[in-house]
């Protein structure tokens, strides 16, 4: 993913590598994160990095970049370089936690940055099922798809919006899992049959309790 923006610090790291004018390093590693600080990353460099990127490549710049469409649908653009800034992001991460009238969410839901707004609601929502129907849709059908999930697929409740934290060091990949996937951490922590397989594996990330849990089987 590539991700453009006046501010990195949101999108840091413990294993990060720092860069400035020049993509000085190949940004293939799955768990690191890479910080550019450039105003000349161009469409052109969106699409051809593109493709190698595992993780995460921040470009950091003070103006909004002129992209193509192709580089447009490639990388996500920081409303905090469209004149906006993560406050709007807020307000409506509140509003799909919280409030109770979804046509209401719905008027409120402009452009704002997917991604922003899935950082927000990795904390706030637990729900499996929100994350499977979002999992269906995300980079694969219009815009529109997501924003119906996170309109009306998120159950209001009046619990107080946490931030994110920052994450702390990213942990070892157990074997079961190919090394093009990405979401292997999303899938252990929410899948009982998958951590269980680990925990059989013996290959146990640091911090994974190691006695097996009972799964849910459904009539």
């Amino acid at each position: 993913m590539i991700i453009f923006t006046k501010d990195a610090t949101p999108f840091r790291s413990d294993n990060e590598i720092l860069m400035y004018n020049n993509l000085d390093s190949i940004p293939n590693l799955k768990e690191t994160t890479y910080i550019l600080h450039s105003d000349k990353f161009s469409s052109d460099d969106v699409i051809q990095w593109s493709p190698v990127i595992k993780n995460k490549l921040v470009v950091v710049t003070d103006k909004e970049p002129k992209l193509n469409k192709k580089a447009k649908d490639l990388c996500v653009v920081d409303d905090n370089l469209k004149g906006k800034s993560n406050d709007d992001a807020f307000v409506l991460v509140r509003a799909l936690l919280n409030w109770g009238n979804r046509d209401r969410v719905k008027e409120l839901y402009k452009e704002q940055p997917t991604q922003l707004l899935l950082w927000f609601l990795k904390e706030n929502v637990d729900d499996i099922d929100v994350w499977r129907r979002i999992a269906k849709v995300l980079y694969t059908l219009p815009d529109e798809y997501i924003k119906a999930s996170l309109i009306y697929g998120i159950k209001p409740s009046r619990a107080r919006v946490k931030w994110p934290k920052k994450k702390g060091k990213s942990k070892e990949r157990p074997e079961i899992f190919r090394s093009t996937d990405q979401h292997w951490e999303v899938i252990l922590e929410n899948s009982i049959t998958v951590a269980n397989k680990v925990r059989d594996s013996g290959d146990i990330p640091k911090g994974m309790k190691r006695t097996k849990q009972k799964a849910l089987s459904w009539l």
